[in-house]
Formats: structure tokens, C-alpha cells, sequence
């Protein structure tokens, strides 16, 4: 009787087996055809691949660290600007500081110094500490675009690239405040402020994650290969900045009950969370579009010419000495052996060299 039970479980192991790899191998078919559905995939397979969580949270975590200095560096230049308009400065502090914030940000003002060095001390000292979001978005940026280790920037370049997009980025967040002041005096019609504010927001956003793309990634980039990127970009940013003010203090009260006196700084991981997830999706999907990486396999047993190209993308990118170069290679069969007995690797398509690299590569 036992072994009829076991013969019975084995059939239908064997049946749900057989059935699912149809299932895979009719998907597999089917989104390898229709790019509607392949394109989607391949931004999901890449984003995995270059373990696009764990990059979306290293940017949250020193966007976290990063936020506070530079609000507080903002903050300081306009009063220290707008000294005899306070009435405006007033209005692009609210603009640039999230109501939650703002307290202590004010708090953090008073208690430095207002004039000479130790004034200008502070100041360098706030840019430092806020060049965390860009090296991390650096890292990011030169990884996503395969850039080999051994092709980035040294030490001094690639701090003064940082420093530049961090004041970029600082002047941007200016001009976004103003912006949102300048819409603020529009007639009240409905929605008409937030949206021209939201549009404005996303000119200036766009400006920004295109100069650092083109700043910060180690090889010529080309705008067309940017622009989708930083567009996608651009209209999220916008529109978490647009709701940003409300969904914090949303997330602050749903958060307080459990987190208590940290629910702002839950409230405030979650919203670069979400951001730094947009981000990283956006820029996946224009890396797929632009060296056409798709269809991906969903059977990996059989796997496609972009599989190819994008795991040869990934190898390469471990080059870490001027001499190195990495080859790719694909087996034809796991098993083959050679003469002595051990793994043979049998050439079955080899990845094409896409950086312009010699065709013979250090072994």
C-alpha cells in the first residue's frame, strides 16, 4: 500500500513539474515576442542583477544623513542673502524646509555662527557632510552604467565632481523654492499654483539628475541615452515633493502610535525610500533601452543575446587594474570534461566587447 502511495505522490510531482515547465517555457515565448511585456521584465531582471534594493537603501541612508546639513546650508545662505527682504526670505525657507522640519532647522540656524570664519567653517563644514548623497549616487550611477572600477575617477576628481553636483544640487533646491514662491502669486484658480509649481519642481529636478549623470559617470554619456532617465526621474521627484509636505505628516502620525519620538525619522526614511526606488527603476529602464538589453530568459537554461551582453556588462565591471580585462564565455554543456577530467569551458556565444576594449583580453 505504501509504495502505491508513493507511486501516486511521484506521478503527481512529476505532472505539476511538467506543468509548470510549460507555464515558464510558454512565458518565456511569449514575452521574448512582445517587447510590451519583455522591456518591463528586463528593467526587473537588471535592477536585480545590479542589486538595485541595495543601492536604492545605501541612497536613502545617506540621503538621510545628507538631508539635515544640506537644508540647514540652504537655509543659512538665504538669511544670510536675503537679509534685507525677510519677508521673502521667509517665504523660500517654507518653500525648501518641510513643515516638520522646519522648527529645527530654525533651531540649528540660531545656534551657529552668524558672521566671519567660524561662520564660513560651518558652511564648509555642512558641504562635507552632505556629500554622502552624491558619492553614494556616484557609485550607483558608474555601476549601473558598467563603467569598469579601473576607468573611475581618482581620489581628487572625483570629490571635486561630488562637490560640484552638490552645489548644483543646493542651487537647485533654491530655484525649486522660488519657483513654488513665484507660483504661489499666480491667480487662484484649482490646482493651478501646485501644478505650475509641480512643473517648475520638474524642469529644475531634470536639470540636475542630467548634469549629474553627465558629471559623475566615468565615460561619455550622450543626452539621448539620458534624457528618458532623467525625465522619469524628474516627474517622480516632482511629484513626491508636491505631496511631500502632506504624505510626511501623514506617515508621521500613522507612524507615531508605534515608533513614537521616531516616527519623524521613519516618516522621513520611507519618503527617500520611495524616491530612491524611483530613481533607481528610472534609470534601469533607459540603461535597458539604450544598449538594448531585452527580452531577458525567464528559463535561464536558454538565455537570450541581452542575457549575454548584460552579465558580460556586470564581469567587466570588475576590472580593477589598467592591464585587466575580463572575458565571458558560455558553456554549452555543464558537463563537458576534458582530457585530465575537470570542467571544460566550451565557447558557446561569446559576449560581444562593447567599451572598445582589445580583443584579447588578459587571461
Amino acid at each position: 500500500m505504501f509504495a502505491w502511495v508513493g507511486d501516486l505522490v511521484g506521478r503527481v510531482v512529476a505532472w505539476v513539474g511538467d506543468l509548470v515547465a510549460r507555464l515558464l517555457a510558454w512565458a518565456d515565448g511569449f514575452q521574448r515576442r512582445h517587447s510590451l511585456f519583455g522591456y518591463p521584465y528586463a528593467v526587473i531582471k537588471k535592477y536585480g542583477d545590479d542589486a538595485g534594493g541595495r543601492h536604492a537603501a545605501l541612497i536613502t541612508y545617506y540621503g538621510f544623513l545628507s538631508i539635515f546639513p544640506l537644508l540647514l546650508l540652504a537655509v543659512s545662505v538665504l538669511s544670510k542673502v536675503l537679509t534685507d527682504n525677510p519677508d521673502l526670505r521667509e517665504k523660500l525657507i517654507k518653500a525648501v524646509v518641510p513643515p516638520v522640519l522646519q522648527q529645527t532647522v530654525d533651531d540649528a540656524v540660531t545656534a551657529m555662527p552668524s558672521a566671519g570664519l567660524p561662520f564660513a567653517i560651518g558652511v564648509i563644514g555642512l558641504l562635507f557632510a552632505g556629500t554622502g548623497v552624491v558619492f553614494s549616487a556616484y557609485v550607483t550611477l558608474n555601476h549601473l552604467a558598467a563603467v569598469p572600477i579601473r576607468s573611475r575617477y581618482g581620489f581628487i576628481p572625483r570629490y571635486a565632481r561630488v562637490l560640484l553636483i552638490l552645489v548644483l544640487v543646493l542651487v537647485g533646491e533654491v530655484a525649486a523654492g522660488a519657483l513654488t514662491v513665484a507660483a504661489s502669486a499666480l491667480p487662484t484658480v484649482s490646482g493651478l499654483n501646485r501644478f505650475a509649481a509641480a512643473v517648475g519642481t520638474a524642469i529644475v529636478v531634470f536639470v540636475i539628475l542630467t548634469a549629474a549623470a553627465k558629471v559623475l559617470i566615468a565615460r561619455p554619456v550622450r543626452f539621448r541615452a539620458l534624457w528618458p532617465a532623467a525625465a522619469m526621474g524628474a516627474v517622480a521627484i516632482a511629484a513626491v515633493l508636491s505631496l511631500g509636505s502632506r504624505l510626511l505628516t501623514a506617515l508621521v502620525t500613522k507612524s507615531g502610535p508605534i515608533y513614537g519620538s521616531f516616527a519623524t525619522v521613519v516618516g522621513t526614511f520611507t519618503l527617500l525610500y520611495l524616491v530612491s526606488q524611483a530613481l533607481l527603476y528610472s534609470a534601469e529602464a533607459a540603461v535597458v533601452l539604450h544598449a538594448r538589453l531585452w527580452p531577458r530568459a525567464l528559463d535561464i537554461s536558454r538565455p537570450t543575446t541581452a542575457d549575454v551582453r548584460a552579465l558580460a556588462r556586470l564581469a567587466a565591471e570588475q576590472e580593477r587594474l589598467p592591464p585587466q580585462r575580463v572575458d565571458v564565455y558560455f558553456v554549452k554543456d555543464e558537463k563537458a570534461k576534458d582530457e585530465k577530467g575537470e570542467g571544460k569551458t566550451v565557447p558557446e556565444e561569446k559576449a560581444p566587447d562593447e567599451t572598445g576594449r582589445d580583443q584579447h583580453p588578459a587571461r
